[in-house]
């Protein structure tokens, strides 16, 4: 039992004294850790930080000024994101340099569906040609409709950055829609009333983040579901469901700050 705790001791002591190497013998002298990317076998690998799904799950950490440096991948705006100690700043967002994202939508209301559209936000002046939306039903997981091509350029409503929308036949039940970049990756996959695992077309094998809000019969055609708040992208804002009259298809939503 002695030789035991002497022996952990003596590791503890080498690990809190030496730099650390995953994968290798020799790690760097400048890093307490070096993970090598290449397994005994030869074969390559990759490394994955602490993943969560949603920007509140990303708020739960709740980390204070003495984390400073602390990362973590957010699955919903798929941005790789470190704590600068007062702020998330992301380091890298797989959408690419436009950083565009899905501002407000609406798919159903009171009588006759009217109004459906899906709005996409961003920097100013950047053209969305090449841009498209794949609407998702939920029952197969499999695309539904034609593809939403987009076109045109964000116009500067406030601080460089504006809004435009497309025309959307959406469904009234648990469905979605993926926002695709000029390259074929899926920049947000979004759905309404529920997940979606898509079984097909660019968001094969994604599953949806549920937006949280719902519209129902008793909405009105002039009332969507909007990103409210105060930033410059995607994760600065928050879901609701907007008043009465405050559809905003191709501005900047009411209560919706560009910073």
């Amino acid at each position: 039992m002695k030789v035991f705790t002497c022996l952990l001791l003596l590791l503890a002591t080498t690990f809190l004294h030496a730099q650390v190497g995953i994968g290798t013998t020799t790690p760097s002298n400048a890093a307490m850790l070096e993970i090598s990317g290449v397994t005994t076998a030869g074969a390559y690998k990759g490394f994955i930080p602490p993943r969560v799904a949603t920007t509140a799950n990303q708020a739960s950490i709740a980390p204070t000024t003495t984390d400073i440096g602390l990362m973590v991948f957010v699955e919903e705006t798929g941005c790789l994101d470190f704590w600068t100690g007062t702020a998330w700043e992301s380091i890298y967002c797989s959408g690419g340099p436009s950083d565009i994202w899905i501002n407000e939508f609406h798919y159903t209301n009171s009588g006759t569906d009217v109004n459906e559209f899906i709005e996409i936000a961003g920097p100013a002046g950047l053209d969305i040609s090449g841009y498209y939306l794949v609407r998702y039903r939920a029952d197969t997981g499999q695309p539904y409709g034609v593809i939403l091509t987009l076109s045109g350029t964000i116009d500067d409503e406030e601080n460089g950055y504006g809004a435009l929308s497309v025309d959307a036949n959406l469904r009234n039940d648990t469905s979605g829609f993926a926002l695709v970049g000029p390259d074929g990756k899926v920049i947000q996959f979004l759905s309404y009333e529920g997940t979606i695992t898509a079984t097909g077309g660019p968001a094969n094998g994604l599953t949806s983040i549920n937006v949280g809000v719902v519209e129902t019969t008793s909405t009105t055609a002039t009332q969507s579901i909007h990103l409210t708040g105060t930033g410059n992208s995607f994760i600065d804002f928050a879901w609701s469901t907007s008043a009465v009259g405050q559809s905003t298809a191709g501005v900047k939503n009411i209560g919706q700050t560009f910073n």
